[in-house]
């Protein structure tokens, strides 16, 4: 089975880079702390060539002198075994081969991230073909210290402190604690002290996330809102963990920064911190705002449970992949069964289940009919077209099968409130098939609606025109934010290393640099192949401009003299809504 996972692995790996590597002067570092190989051997080659070097103990960290750099070397790999030192006159793909299928001698992968010397290679894991990243020295020998690990001191550290010290073993019944936070040096302000803490109740939350790692992301319910971080006040906050990201934890923060860039009407914020729970560090998380209906979060009428009247809203549901007691199920118009859960409200009386299954009934109907003016009556086109652009950014191929939130406001004055594509939630499957194929074409997992809304020619229309946009005025923030964020990373993910590595599932991401070089590839092969669909898209006659107390927010977009304007309602404003005349 390895064997076969292995095959999928390379097959994979090629489609990342087919370029070869260099191996640079100097003295290079293995750690087989997880491995526990008795012999190790360095080997490298070319198409013609592969080249087999001892490498030497030093307690568990072996390594190899390189005279010379040595250039357009195909991936390293570390093996164990009987293979003698030397050159073979081999291809590096047919000895590797050899080595792994016939042989069967362990063998461990190297990332694709740069070699350099005095950096150590680090697996991720003890199995055979474990993949690995390359870090520093000195973060390598800081990790070694795993029952020591400690705080960065570059992030906030949130305490959080049981009743009895009692462990969170369960996502359903909250235990009652207290918490503070301590900003240190980073800017925020602090919340609570260890003296004065905030009360409130904690338990686990996730699905996959909760039960596949040791490493748990949490939920929090303080007793009173608070502004936590400089995010707005609610008593109701989430830990995410992480622990299934291994491209440096940029996926659900790339996902949350690209909403927000792109505009959609509310995107959760998030805030790297570093957890220590009942006096243990806990290592590396983000402190999210969850998604539910609020002033500041989800803006909509919330709809009280099992109600009788004033069933049209609000509505706040998520498309699932997972069949759960009160889900409302359906079959989509391709003849996929679609699972709802409702999130708010959550207990539904028998007018609130029937009102919310026609409402989702008319727009898989009307997806799968004629009526252009039905469906967009139904459905809002500017959230679903910037929804679906964040996911086809990311290739998130499970974007329409989980965590695909959905809500609709309160009926007012007699006129249907429309369906909104949002908040985005969860980026744990962002590019995990590569670059070059469509979220809906052949995904892993089932797609919902998504491969017949991009039919509609109105979708397409201003998803050109959201693409315009994005590409020309948005594109550069976004890669200047996510190297900023894996910069703020760069010390507390060797800590994280440190406490989690070697547990159930984990991905180590100590190596920052190498993870965001690695992140950026994928994002920037993603946004070319896009680019060579979509081209630069169409400039948009709506511009969304920056509001002001005295005037609506958008306008017909015009050129005069060179310069963009607004106009509306016969008056010409500046793209910052300054009034021209």
């Amino acid at each position: 089975m390895k064997k076969l996972l292995f095959l999928a692995f390379l097959l994979g790996l090629s489609a990342v880079s087919l370029f070869a590597l260099t191996i640079p002067q100097g003295r290079l570092y293995f750690d087989n702390s997880k491995t526990q190989y008795n012999t190790i051997r360095f080997v490298y080659g070319s198409e013609s060539t592969t080249y087999v070097r001892s490498m030497t103990q030093d307690g568990n960290k072996w390594y190899v002198d390189i005279p010379q750099n040595v250039y357009n070397m195909y991936r390293f790999t570390f093996v164990g075994g009987s293979i003698g030192t030397g050159t073979y006159q081999q291809g590096f793909s047919a000895f590797k081969d050899s080595v792994s299928l016939q042989l069967e001698i362990y063998r461990t992968a190297t990332s694709e991230a740069q070699m350099k010397a005095n950096d150590i290679f680090v697996p991720e894991n003890g199995d055979n073909w474990a993949q690995g990243s390359w870090m520093t020295l000195s973060a390598w020998e800081s990790s070694q210290t795993v029952g020591t690990a400690t705080i960065s001191g570059t992030l906030p550290v949130v305490y959080i402190n049981t009743e009895n010290n009692a462990p969170i073993v369960s996502k359903d019944e909250y235990l009652p604690g207290a918490l503070y936070i301590d900003a240190l040096s980073t800017g925020y302000e602090a919340l609570g002290t260890a003296e004065t803490p905030v009360t409130g109740q904690f338990k686990g939350r996730g699905n996959w996330t909760w039960n596949g790692f040791d490493k748990k992301p949490y939920r929090i319910k303080l007793d009173v809102k608070q502004k936590v971080l400089g995010m707005p006040s609610n008593k109701h906050w989430c830990l995410m963990a992480h622990a299934d990201d291994n491209l440096g934890y940029l996926r659900n923060y790339a996902g949350y920064m690209l909403s927000e860039q792109i505009g959609l009407r509310w995107t959760p914020k998030t805030v790297p911190v570093e957890l220590v729970l009942n006096g243990a560090y806990q290592g590396l998380y983000f402190l999210t705002e969850q998604v539910r209906i609020s002033g500041k979060r989800v803006n909509i009428t919330e709809q009280e449970d099992n109600a009788t009247d004033s069933v049209s809203g609000g509505w706040l549901v998520e498309i699932d992949n997972y069949e759960e007691e009160g889900n409302v199920e359906f079959w989509e118009g391709n003849g996929q069964r679609i699972w709802v859960t409702m999130k708010s409200p959550e207990i539904l009386s028998e007018a609130q289940r029937n009102y919310v299954t026609g409402q989702l009934l008319s727009i898989n109907n009307a997806l799968y009919g004629s009526s252009a003016s039905t469906l967009w009556s139904l459905l809002d086109l500017d959230e679903a077209v910037k929804y679906y652009l964040v996911q086809e950014l990311l290739e998130d191929c499970e974007s329409y099968h989980g965590s695909c939130y959905l809500y609709k406001d309160r009926d007012r004055n007699g006129q249907q409130e429309k369906w909104f594509f949002g908040p985005v939630w969860d980026f744990g499957n962002a590019y995990m098939r590569g670059w070059d194929t469509w979220i809906y074409d052949q995904p892993q997992f089932a797609q919902y609606w998504i491969g017949q809304l991009a039919t509609w020619p109105e979708f397409q229309n201003r998803l050109q025109e959201i693409w315009y946009v994005f590409y020309h005025d948005q594109l550069d923030t976004v890669r200047t934010q996510i190297n900023q964020m894996a910069a703020l990373l760069t010390d507390a993910a060797p800590n994280d290393g440190a406490r989690w590595r070697n547990t159930q599932n984990y991905c180590d991401n100590s190596n920052m640099s190498a993870k965001r070089d690695e992140f950026m590839n994928r994002f920037n092969h993603r946004t070319q192949w896009l680019y060579s669909q979509w081209g630069e898209g169409i400039q948009p006659t709506q511009l969304d401009v920056e509001k002001t107390q005295e005037e609506p927010s958008q306008g017909r977009k015009i050129l005069r003299d060179g310069h963009l304007y607004i106009e509306r309602n016969g008056q010409i404003y500046t793209v910052q809504g300054s009034l021209v005349h």
